[in-house]
């Protein structure tokens, strides 16, 4: 149903409040046209693609709820929210086995009347409980209340019934009927509770075939209605000759069209309605204007068409805390068609927590990226995890987690079996900023090895340690069978400069296995010397961490300040753009497309390209930067509001022309409204990219604040 769903929702739904039918029903070509209509006129429309399709759909004419009728979602809980993630709860199997190695509880030596006092303290503090929970939910089932509605049962409403096909002369396999709603491209099923609670009654239905009237009680609900059509005493057509598929009885479908034939009693003229025909571009656009909001409780759902915004966004749903929306606490967002593969993202509003989810193909294979924004820390010192496609990447890095003094990674898969890798750092910073984000001073280096059966699990290193601060190198072995110690040694490193030698270095160990002969001199002198150097390949492989992730701060950055939209080489509406993106790559060369962009080389073109500057001029060029931003940002929102303007005056002029002209032709006409169409979804697209670009303008500007803060070139300005 979901094609069913994309075709409708390119009308919107003026709600009928009236108690009576609409005394002119619109063709479905005005509605494609206009875009809107009521709900017989929209039930129309769909039924009309249905039947197209294969399906046995029919018009509905009966009755409905308000909200139903309104297209009023406000207390219904929203679709749309993402599946919470479950807690991993443990099994009742797993609960026993913990209990029964579990250490018992020491023995309460109160006595029974202090005993008794306890719990009917407990009774009385958990009845409290109970009673305010009891409270709240009241209040809320209060608050979540419909308000009596004088017309209920007398609201006059469409919709379509999708039936079983009779004897199976249909492709399409519809077992049960099913009703879907026009305003909203909802299915309900017909054994759902919910049906009978926003359908309230039917008179009659009818598709291109004949008129049938309902001759049930009207008492009965919509899920009791008996659907055989081909019951005469519960459904009374109007018009003879009806189809040999409505009658039950198998015949020869040549012999028995000849008799329906005869049976007529009315000949209808050739329908003077346009075929039913809607473009590719309106297909995908899928909303009215490429854009649709709709109000749940607590939710603001807001979808828009794909290509519609510039960075690609499709879906968005704000969370508010109020029933009245005005106090946002969380926002999901969905992309897509984008170059760097962001797929989702949310933000929780109250701590600033966002999660940005990415689809495979970036070329870090980043996954999923979990960090705080705060204005008040730098890149470096904000908490954030990136999660990997570890199967893609060639170290098997799975995560890797940064804290304000320390850094975890953990991988899979990896020849060496490193599995866990964390480096500690000291609060203490260097002297200078001017070796970039490697300031931090490494105090000790931790990693785990799984076990590795070739080797004895004496020699089969578990935990590694390098203690930087103390100069010491820490080994912890695997636990050899029937064993409940691990053997251990410690290095103490060698004073710099000094000439290795194994009597200069203080060696401590411990054996699990006392009748073991203790290592020879030789081997431990090679051992110390692997591990001098793995000590150093450790400090760069932690410096290297450090850049991954200044590196993808910075690209992501990028990535938000001018997001771009992939296209592809099947999509026949935008080939053309496609083609002339791809002959301005020709023409460039590819040094220059795979440059990063550097926002301060223009300014610094200006006074000559100095290696060095002096911190006032490194002032005068940040100030020079985000002063020519803003003034950028300012002259798209004027660019924008003109051409909003002169859209305005075009608008009002074939506005007034078609008001004015009676004596216009009927092309002439449409040609008009066809214009006047155009114009008003440009002016559309216009309102939304200006309030998009109002929105874009603080995140973007506050972006490149940190740019110019991690740009070492401007390093001066924050010692």
């Amino acid at each position: 149903m979901h094609k069913i769903y994309v075709i409708y929702c390119d009308l919107s739904y003026p709600p009928i409040v009236q108690a009576t039918v609409p005394k002119v029903l619109r063709s479905p070509s005005w509605l494609i046209n206009f875009r809107t209509g009521n709900s017989f006129e929209c039930a129309t429309f769909l039924t009309s693609l249905l039947l197209g399709q294969g399906y046995n759909a029919f018009v509905v004419f009966g009755y409905a709820s308000r909200e139903q009728v309104q297209y009023n979602r406000t207390k219904i809980t929203c679709p749309y929210l993402p599946e919470d993630l479950k807690e991993s709860k443990v099994s009742e199997d797993e609960r026993d086995v913990d209990l029964t190695y579990k250490l018992k509880p020491p023995a309460d030596l109160r006595s029974k009347f202090l005993l008794k006092l306890d719990a009917r303290e407990r009774f009385k503090l958990e009845t409290e409980i109970q009673q305010e929970e009891e409270k709240q939910a009241r209040i809320i089932t209060e608050l979540e209340k419909l308000p009596p509605d004088k017309y209920y049962g007398y609201r006059v409403h469409a919709w379509v019934v999708v039936l079983p096909a009779l004897n199976n002369i249909k492709e399409k396999q519809v077992t049960s009927p099913f009703f879907i709603e026009p305003s909203s491209g909802e299915m309900y099923d017909l054994i759902d509770p919910r049906t009978n609670l926003l359908y309230l009654g039917v008179e009659s239905i009818w598709n291109d075939q004949n008129y049938w009237i309902n001759m049930q009680q009207d008492s009965i609900g919509c899920d009791k209605i008996n659907w055989n059509l081909t019951l005469t005493e519960l459904w009374e057509h109007l018009l003879p000759g009806e189809p040999w598929t409505m009658r039950g009885v198998e015949f020869d479908i040549v012999e028995e069209d000849v008799e329906i034939e005869r049976e007529k009693h009315l000949d209808m003229p050739s329908s003077y309605v346009k075929e039913i025909y809607i473009n590719s571009l309106d297909f995908e656009k899928r909303y009215p204007r490429g854009h649709k909001t709709i109000f749940y409780k607590k939710v603001k759902v807001d979808l828009y068409a794909p290509y519609a915004q510039l960075d690609g966004l499709i879906e968005k749903i704000t969370i508010y805390e109020d029933y009245e929306y005005t106090t946002p606490i969380e926002i999901y967002e969905k992309y897509a068609n984008r170059s760097d593969h962001l797929i989702e993202s949310r933000k929780n509003l109250n701590t600033n927590y966002i999660i940005d989810y990415y689809k495979r193909g970036r070329s870090d294979a980043c996954k999923e990226h979990r960090y705080y924004n705060h204005d008040n820390s730098s890149f470096i010192f904000r908490e954030r995890t990136l999660y990997f496609y570890d199967m893609v990447r060639i170290d098997g890095l799975s995560e890797i987690h940064m804290y304000p003094f320390r850094l975890t990674q953990y991988y899979v898969n990896r020849k060496d079996l490193l599995y866990y890798r964390n480096a500690e750092f000291s609060a203490e910073k260097g002297e200078s900023i001017t070796e970039g984000i490697h300031y931090r001073y490494i105090q000790t280096i931790t990693e785990k090895y799984y076990r590795n059966e070739l080797l004895p699990a004496s020699k089969d290193i578990a935990v590694r340690e390098f203690v930087l601060i103390e100069k010491e190198i820490h080994l912890k072995f695997h636990y050899e069978d029937e064993r409940i110690t691990r053997g251990m040694r410690v290095y103490k490193k060698p004073e710099t400069g000094e000439h290795l030698n194994i009597h200069t270095a203080i060696i401590q160990e411990y054996n699990s296995d006392i009748m073991s002969p203790p290592e020879k001199n030789l081997y431990l002198f090679y051992e110390l010397e692997k591990l001098l150097k793995e000590e150093d390949q450790c400090i760069s492989n932690i410096r290297e961490a450090e850049n991954e992730i200044a590196s993808f701060i910075k690209r992501r950055t990028s990535e938000c300040l001018k997001p771009n939209l992939l296209i592809s080489s099947f999509d026949r509406n935008r080939i053309d753009i496609g083609k002339s993106v791809k002959d301005v790559t020709s023409i460039s060369s590819l040094q220059d497309i795979r440059k990063s962009a550097d926002y301060l080389a223009p300014y610094l073109a200006r006074i000559g390209n100095p290696k060095q500057i002096s911190k006032a001029q490194a002032y005068l060029l940040r100030e020079d930067c985000l002063n020519d931003f803003k003034q950028s940002e300012v002259d798209k929102a004027n660019l924008i509001l003109h051409e909003s303007e002169k859209l305005t005056e075009k608008l009002n002029e074939l506005q007034t022309l078609l008001t004015q002209n009676e004596d216009l032709i009927r092309e002439e006409e449409e040609e008009l409204v066809a214009k006047t169409n155009e114009i008003t979804f440009n002016l559309q697209l216009l309102d939304m990219k200006l309030d998009r670009h109002k929105n874009l303008v603080p995140v973007r500007y506050k972006m490149l604040v940190e740019l110019l803060q991690e740009d070492e070139r401007l390093a001066c300005l924050y010692k």
